[in-house]
C-alpha cells in the first residue's frame, strides 16, 4: 500500500501428473449401417433413405471396426507457471482504476519414459520422443503470453454508478482445460478397418478383423490411422469485456443494465481429418471408388485394410495414400464470440420480502459443435463433426450452446404471522402457524440449436467426418403447427447425394424452450436453545410443464424431427434438518 496505491505481486505454479492406463474400446467396436444393404443408382452408388442398419448386422457386414489397445501405464506430465501484477489506484473518492497483467507460461506436456511419437508430414514416418534429435514434446514453449487486465468504477452520484474491465487469460496449451498435448500413439493406438468405398463391407463379421496392434516403431501406424501436430501452434486465449450502468433508489431497490462480450482464440475443437479428399476431387463421382492394383501392396502389413493386392482408386489420390486418417492433435483452432445485453432488478431483504429478477440477450457463434475429448486419445476418431476438414467456415454457425433470451426470477416472503412478527401468534396458533416463509425461483429461457446430419454418410469413404443434408427453405414452423412427431419441418430438408456436401447449415433449427416453476414453503423451529429443526415442502416444476428435450437432427432416421426425450415432471419433496 503506497497513497492511493494497492499493489500485488505473485504467482501460481502447478505440476500436473496422469497415470492413465484406461483404452476405450478394449474388446472393440463394431458399426453397421444402412448403406452396405442399400439399392444402388445405375451409375453404383448408394442410394439414400434404401437399407437398414439392423439387415447389415444380420447379414454380417461391417462399415467400420476400432479397438483400442494400450499395454502398460503411460505418465504424461505438464508444468504451468502464471506471474502476476495488479495495482488497485483510488484515482478519486468517485474513481478508481484496477491496472494488472498476468504472464503465463505453459510448458509442453511430456511423458516420463518418452512413449509418445509425431508423425512427420514430410517423412511420413513417425518421429519418437526424445530420440533421433527429435524433443521430447511435441509442442513449443511461447515465451510472451501476457494478459493484460483493465478495471475501472466511475460513481456519478451516490446512487449512481458506471463500471467497465477488460481482461485478457491464457488458457490451456491445448484451448481447453488439459494441458496434455504430446499424442502417446503408438504407446496406446487404435486399429480399425473400414469400407473404402460405402459398396463392399470392411469384412464379414464371422470371419472377424484382420488388423493386428504392432509394436511401437517408426512405421507403425502405416496402414491405420496417426497423429501429426503444429508444433508452433499457440495456446488458447479468452478476452471478455463489459460495460454496466447501475442505479439505487428508495431504500432498497437497485436496477443496473450493461453489455458483455467476450471472445476465444484458438479454441480446442475436435480433430479434424487431413487425409481426406477435396471437394474437387469428390466431384469425380462413382470412378473414386473403382478399384485399382494397389501400389504399396507388400510394403503395408497384409492385416490393415489398405494391405490388399487392390484398393479403392480414391485411396491413391489422398495426401497420405498409405494411411487412413492424418489428424493433427489437439490443434485447437476454434473460435468464438458472444454478445449480450443483461439486465437485472433487485431488492434487498426488507420487511421481510426479498425480490431479484434478471433477462439476457445474447448470441453466440462459433465453428465448432463441442471441445475435443480431454482424455488420453489413442489414436485418430473416423466421426470428425466438420463436414470438410479443408473448410473450417462451413462449420460458423450459432453455437449449440447460443440461449438468446433467458428470463428468471426468484423471491422470498417471511409471512407476517408468528410470535416475533407483525400478526403476533400465541400457543398453539404460533405452533402451527407462525414462522413460515414461501420462497421461488421462475425460469424462462429460449430452446437451443439443434445439429442436423445425414444418417448415413455417403461420403465416409472419402475421409469426411459427416454429411449434412440439403437445406430448401427455413424449417422453423409457427408454434401452433409444432408437435411431438414433427417439430420442425423435416420436408425443409432433401438428402444430399453421394459425392455432393450438403448445403445446409450446422445448427439450422432450434428445439423447445424452457419454462419451469419451482416453490418452497419452509419454516425454523426452536426445539430448545441448542437444538433446533428446518422443515421444508418443496415443488419442482410446479406448473408441471413438461421440460422437452431437443428434436431428433438426423436425417433420413424414422424419428428425424420428433422429441422423444424430457426432463423430470412435477416434482414434490418434505425435507427435515436438524441444527444443533
Amino acid at each position: 500500500m503506497r497513497g492511493r496505491h494497492s499493489l500485488k505481486a505473485g504467482s501460481d505454479i502447478r505440476l500436473e501428473y496422469l497415470d492413465v492406463l484406461q483404452p476405450a474400446n478394449p474388446t472393440g467396436l463394431f458399426q453397421f449401417s444402412s448403406v452396405l444393404t442399400s439399392g444402388l443408382s445405375k451409375t453404383g452408388t448408394p442410394v439414400a433413405n434404401t437399407g437398414h442398419s439392423i439387415a447389415s448386422f444380420l447379414l454380417g457386414q461391417v462399415q467400420s471396426f476400432d479397438l483400442d489397445a494400450q499395454s502398460e501405464v503411460l505418465k504424461p506430465r505438464a508444468r504451468i507457471a502464471e506471474f502476476f501484477i495488479q495495482d488497485d489506484w483510488q484515482v478519486s473518492h468517485r474513481f478508481s482504476l484496477n491496472l494488472g497483467a498476468r504472464c503465463t507460461l505453459n510448458f509442453p506436456s511430456t511423458e516420463t519414459r518418452d512413449r509418445g511419437a509425431v508423425f512427420n508430414l514430410k517423412t511420413e514416418q513417425l518421429d519418437l520422443l526424445g530420440r533421433n534429435g527429435y524433443p521430447r514434446s511435441a509442442r513449443d514453449l511461447e515465451k510472451a503470453n501476457l494478459g493484460p487486465r483493465l478495471g475501472l468504477s466511475l460513481r456519478f452520484t451516490e446512487t449512481l454508478a458506471f463500471r467497465a474491465g477488460y481482461g485478457l487469460t491464457w488458457i490451456e496449451q491445448a484451448g481447453i482445460s488439459t494441458p496434455f498435448t504430446t499424442p502417446l500413439f503408438p504407446f496406446a493406438q487404435t486399429v480399425g478397418q473400414r469400407s473404402l468405398d460405402n459398396i463392399n463391407a470392411a469384412f464379414v463379421l464371422f470371419q472377424g478383423p484382420t488388423v493386428r496392434v504392432s509394436a511401437p516403431s517408426s512405421d507403425s501406424g502405416l496402414g491405420q490411422g496417426v497423429f501429426g501436430v503444429q508444433r508452433d501452434n499457440g495456446s488458447g486465449y479468452a478476452q471478455q469485456w463489459n460495460a454496466t450502468l447501475q442505479k439505487t433508489f428508495r431504500d432498497n431497490w437497485s436496477v443496473e443494465a450493461g453489455y458483455l462480450g467476450s471472445k476465444l482464440t484458438r479454441l480446442g475443437v475436435p480433430d479434424v481429418n487431413t487425409n481426406q479428399l477435396t471437394v474437387d476431387q469428390l466431384k469425380l463421382g462413382a470412378q473414386l471408388t473403382q478399384a485399382v492394383p494397389n501400389p504399396f501392396y507388400g510394403q503395408i502389413p497384409a492385416s490393415s485394410p489398405l494391405g490388399g493386392p487392390g484398393i479403392a482408386w480414391q485411396q491413391l489420390l489422398r495426401p497420405y495414400p498409405r494411411f487412413t486418417t492424418v489428424a493433427l492433435y489437439r490443434n485447437n483452432v476454434g473460435h468464438s464470440s458472444y454478445h449480450s445485453f443483461q439486465a437485472r432488478l433487485d431488492r434487498r431483504l426488507s420487511k421481510g420480502v426479498l425480490f431479484t429478477a434478471a433477462y439476457t440477450f445474447s448470441k453466440l457463434i462459433d465453428d465448432a459443435g463441442s471441445v475435443f475429448d480431454s482424455a488420453i486419445l489413442t489414436g485418430p476418431v473416423t466421426t470428425f463433426q466438420a463436414a470438410d476438414s479443408f473448410n473450417r467456415r462451413l462449420e460458423k454457425d450459432v453455437s449449440t450452446g447460443n440461449i438468446p433470451h433467458v428470463l428468471s426470477s426468484s423471491f422470498v416472503c417471511e409471512l407476517p404471522f408468528g410470535k416475533e412478527r407483525r400478526f403476533r401468534l400465541e400457543g398453539w396458533r404460533n405452533a402451527a402457524f407462525g414462522g413460515w416463509q414461501l420462497a421461488g425461483i421462475v425460469r424462462l429461457q429460449s430452446g437451443s440449436p439443434v445439429a442436423v446430419t445425414q444418417a448415413t454418410n455417403l461420403n465416409a469413404f472419402a475421409g469426411f467426418g459427416v454429411q449434412r443434408p440439403n437445406r430448401l427453405r427455413n424449417p422453423s414452423l409457427p408454434s401452433e403447427q409444432r408437435s411431438l412427431t414433427r417439430y420442425f419441418d423435416t420436408n425443409a430438408f432433401a438428402p444430399a447425394p453421394q459425392f455432393t456436401i450438403g448445403n445446409s447449415s450446422r445448427n439450422p433449427v432450434s428445439g423447445p424452450g424452457y419454462r419451469t416453476v419451482d416453490l418452497m414453503a419452509g419454516r425454523i423451529v426452536r426445539v430448545t436453545e441448542r437444538l433446533g429443526a428446518e422443515f421444508r415442502i418443496e415443488a419442482f416444476n410446479a406448473t408441471n410443464t413438461p421440460p422437452l428435450g431437443n428434436p431428433n437432427g438426423s436425417f433420413g432416421a424414422a424419428a428425424f424431427g420428433s422429441v422423444t426425450t424430457a426432463l423430470d415432471p412435477r416434482v414434490f419433496e418434505l425435507a427435515m434438518k436438524l441444527t444443533f
